[in-house]
């Protein structure tokens, strides 16, 4: 597996007049002539808010137009994302949009806590409104830490998906890193979630962080892509995020293929301390993949595209 025509397609640096400090977690969905990509950027004081960019449905590396204001406000004061809305996966049911995101807010014993919002737009993905101010997933009994990062796939009227699940906090040097893997839940309706606690990637060591899937259905295979990091050094360090990947045959049993990956980090430029946030989309008989190079997104959104090998 190779990606190629490689390419930094955004980074908020050329934009200082609007732009905030990021361009985190790429979140497409494909239109007629081009592709929305909601993403995550920053306020100086830390908040997380969701805008999007569009570019070329023939050549994804073309910007067509940036969107430089938010699209969803934050949660009122108190609820699950009154200081972050990051978008994580974006649809189309019954004539309208729907975006899963990840809310977040501030911690005491701990940096951050997350979970899944979900929001609706009634004018193709250009304003969004909250279907309600609670989250669609929240932690539960058999996931105490986090829930975050969901995809999804749609088969008939079952609802799939993958998401990324806490599993502890650990202390590394006075500071609480958290450590999370891969897990599988369905719905008949995208609201309310079964919820299996089936674990889908095998983590390789006690502190490796794995996150952000990105699930397609390749013929009679499944395959995901995903990130993944050391709980040490992972600021742009040794321990910073890769992108792995796994196939599976029934969406549940996942064999890891990190080496089939086939985008390692640059030698040297925006991606290379850091390849993250994968998200793959097939349009027009080729899969693409948006994702974020350095520093989580600071140094902007890049995207590929497969080369078929198989």
């Amino acid at each position: 597996m190779t990606w190629i025509n490689r390419q930094r397609i955004f980074t908020p640096e050329d934009h200082p007049d609007w732009a905030g400090t990021h361009a985190q977690v790429p979140t497409p969905l494909v239109y007629d002539d081009f592709i929305r990509v909601f993403y995550a950027d920053r306020e100086a004081s830390g908040r997380s808010y969701t805008t999007f960019l569009d570019v070329d449905r023939r050549d994804p590396t073309r910007v067509l137009a940036y969107h430089k204001h938010r699209i969803l406000d934050f949660g009122a004061a108190g609820a699950f994302d009154d200081d972050g809305v990051m978008p994580s996966f974006a649809l189309r049911h019954e004539g309208r949009v729907l975006l899963y995101y990840n809310g977040w807010n501030r911690g005491v014993t701990v940096p951050y806590r997350n979970s899944v919002g979900i929001a609706v737009s009634d004018d193709d993905g250009t304003t969004f409104r909250r279907l309600f101010e609670g989250p669609v997933l929240e932690r539960n009994r058999n996931e105490p830490y986090m829930t975050v990062l969901p995809t999804i796939l749609r088969e008939g009227s079952l609802w799939r998906m993958w998401y990324t699940s806490g599993t502890r906090w650990i202390d590394i040097d006075g500071r609480y890193e958290p450590v999370y893997i891969v897990k599988y839940c369905y719905s008949h309706d995208g609201m309310d979630w079964i919820r299996p606690n089936h674990l889908c990637i095998q983590p390789r060591h006690d502190a490796e962080a794995i996150s952000n899937p990105s699930v397609i259905k390749d013929g009679d295979i499944y395959r995901m892509w995903y990130c993944y990091r050391n709980s040490h050094d992972y600021r742009d360090g040794s321990g910073s995020y890769r992108i792995g990947y796994a196939e599976s045959r029934d969406g549940l049993d996942w064999a890891r293929m990190d080496e089939r990956c086939g985008l390692p980090v640059a030698e040297a430029g925006w991606d290379s301390t850091m390849t993250a946030y994968p998200a793959v989309i097939a349009v027009d008989n080729r899969l693409l993949m948006f994702y974020n190079g350095n520093c989580f997104g600071r140094t902007g959104i890049g995207c590929a595209i497969l080369e078929r090998d198989r």
